[in-house]
């Protein structure tokens, strides 16, 4: 595959950048890298708003680039979106890989019709390299097959099936878009979620938000990931993360499949079709994904 590295939040250490890209190269893969990629950043972005706004419109743009990977998250997303062509993004055909920032990306391409892919970015490659599962079933949904994933049905799961476009990606960017333009369209949708180092009244606050603006309302589903090193603040919640979430969606009857192995984690971070069919499954036994583009 022709691989273009962005950076639209934050920026990367050299060492998994090189790394990351090493391995892809290894794989067979044509892998160059945009200019605000790899340099020493500006505060906590990879570079100036312009230069990763006009990264990303370049490497739609050329035409040579079949795959737009993005080295990380961090912060700043949203802010490229007010300073780029969002047109230009939304016209979007290319495949756009990451996850956690990335989401304020995703959300327009999806809102669009578009798909992307949520899932593991330079880091992750370059721990595990590209035999890891996450990491080829992230290159299958790229080459366009289905790939199903099955795993343990987590505390406050719901039994179910369902069959629809999945949408999301991490709460605490879904819940700072809303009002935008980049509002995700979650009706008669999959909703994924994750997130991470949030305090638990922040999870139930975004949550909160969600139900009372009605977002949870109309789903067809609810699959939720990691979510990672939740904290409380002096006084203790009194719930964890997953259990807050459950309470959020108690008098729903769609299916919710807890604990999916995508987000935050070191150890996996499976992917998901942004915008493409998921098949959801719940049962006593599990949980079960099976995602593409036609799924």
């Amino acid at each position: 595959m022709k691989i273009t590295i962005v950076a639209p939040s934050g920026r990367i250490d050299e060492k998994y950048l090189e790394e990351g890209i090493e391995a892809l190269l290894k794989e067979g893969h044509s892998v160059k890298k945009t200019s605000g990629v790899g340099g020493k950043g500006v505060g906590v972005f990879s570079a100036t708003d312009s230069i990763r706004a006009n990264d990303l419109e370049t490497a739609i743009k050329d035409e040579q680039t079949e795959v737009i990977w993005c080295s990380r998250g961090g912060y700043g997303a949203v802010r490229t979106l007010e300073t780029m062509d969002l047109d230009l993004l939304r016209r979007n055909k290319k495949m756009i890989v990451g996850f956690s920032d990335i989401t304020a990306i995703h959300a327009v391409t999806v809102n669009a019709g578009g798909m992307g892919v949520l899932g593991p970015m330079m880091k992750h490659i370059a721990r595990h390299r590209t035999q890891a599962e996450d990491v080829r079933n992230t290159f299958a949904l790229l080459r366009g097959e289905t790939i199903e994933k099955t795993c343990k049905r987590g505390e406050g799961s719901r039994n179910g099936h369902a069959r629809a476009k999945i949408v999301g990606g991490n709460l605490s960017i879904l819940y700072s878009l809303r009002g935008t333009p980049a509002e995700i369209e979650t009706k008669g949708n999959i909703l994924f979620i994750e997130d991470v180092s949030e305090y638990r009244y922040h999870i139930d606050r975004m949550m909160q938000n969600l139900r009372f603006g009605g977002v949870l309302k109309d789903l067809a589903g609810l699959v939720v990931g990691q979510m990672t090193d939740m904290k409380d603040g002096m006084t203790k919640f009194g719930q964890d993360a997953y259990g807050i979430i459950a309470e959020a969606v108690r008098e729903y009857d769609y299916p919710v499949l807890m604990g999916f192995p995508s987000g935050h984690e070191d150890d996996e971070n499976q992917p998901i079709l942004l915008g493409g069919m998921c098949d959801l499954t719940v049962t006593d036994e599990g949980g079960r994904l099976r995602m593409g583009k036609d799924a």
